[in-house]
């Protein structure tokens, strides 16, 4: 059955009497299904007052209590109390990729779907309200930052050196860098340097070995010819990608923290601020605010890097040597 997400009034009928409810809409439009959920969780509240879970599929660490805050907003006080107990904002980490492909396999079709065979599926058990589900390679997580993060700064990581720097140097999809010395070597630089960091993060419950060995199945699966995922699209939004937060910055952060100079890392950063592809809006915005701030400022504005700082002064050297390839 679809619904058309703009039909309030059957949305929050469904989320009612529903046993359980995922999103998978990006974090920009939580703000905009939150409407429905609200009205649902009323009538849940008022008709079949039984917990249910919402398992956000949206593939950021904050995204639970994104939503949950929206929501929350436009909740009576009374109602707040109860679904404060009885639903769940649980967070998810996804990831299977899924390409598009529909013209690349030459079949025009827009409910041609390919995925690769990757089908764990992690949540944070600590956030459920109801009852687990039980679907083969969905399971509970009792750290679920240190698995979101692990994912972030390993998968997410792993593919950012491969988009940002694979179109640096004009390739057209992600399996082919892998063939690259110059970047592969980066690709291994990169994934060092954070399973580092992480190791001494969350000491007993990520090392390195165990890092090795995921790093095993990145390549395996990012290295899949079949899926043809394309550079351009892994390389898509780089101001979200750029963030203080997010897989590149974020990784930075991390292994400042623990004495770890990211060199590797930095080229990706600065292979990032290159990013020009005039399909992706983002990607003309970032190069907007380059061009009227200068590469000094962009970093500071988008990235919270200080331009002057050693690692500022490194992405910014980067920045401008590939320029040049």
């Amino acid at each position: 059955e679809a619904l058309d997400s703009n039909d309030v009034e059957i949305i929050s009928s469904k989320i009612s009497e529903c046993d359980v409810i995922s999103t998978a809409v990006g974090v920009r439009a939580l703000e905009s299904i939150s409407v429905s959920i609200a009205n649902g969780i009323e009538k849940r509240f008022k008709m079949n007052p039984k917990p249910v879970d919402i398992y956000l599929c949206e593939n950021t660490l904050d995204s639970p209590g994104i939503l949950k805050s929206f929501v929350f907003d436009k909740l009576e006080n009374s109602i707040k109390v109860w679904a404060n107990n009885n639903i769940g904002f649980v967070g998810m980490i996804v990831a299977r990729m899924v390409p598009s492909s529909s013209k690349v396999f030459g079949i025009d079709d827009p409910l041609f779907v390919v995925a690769d065979a990757y089908h764990k599926l992690p949540y944070d058990g600590n956030a459920l309200k109801s009852k687990p589900l039980s679907f083969e390679g969905m399971y509970a997580v009792n750290n679920f930052v240190a698995e979101f993060e692990r994912k972030l700064f390993t998968y997410n990581l792993g593919h950012a050196v491969l988009g940002y720097l694979g179109y640096i140097k004009g390739y057209e999809y992600v399996h082919e860098p892998f063939s690259d010395s110059f970047i592969l070597d980066i690709f291994n630089g990169a994934l060092d340097e954070t399973s580092y960091a992480l190791s001494n993060k969350y000491p007993g419950y990520i090392t390195f070995e165990q890092q090795k060995e995921i790093r095993i199945d990145v390549i395996t699966r990012f290295g899949n010819p079949m899926l043809m995922d394309t550079v351009v699209r892994v390389c898509k939004d780089p101001i979200r990608k750029l963030g203080p937060n997010d897989r590149i910055i974020g990784s930075i952060n991390l292994c400042q923290r623990y004495n770890i100079f990211p060199e590797n890392i930095l080229k990706v950063c600065a292979a990032a601020y290159n990013f020009d592809d005039a399909s992706d809006g983002m990607a003309l915005e970032l190069q907007k605010i380059i061009k009227e701030n200068g590469i000094e400022n962009a970093i500071f504005k988008v990235s919270n890097i200080n331009p002057k700082s050693k690692i500022g002064k490194k992405i910014i050297e980067y920045y401008y040597g590939f320029k040049n390839f």
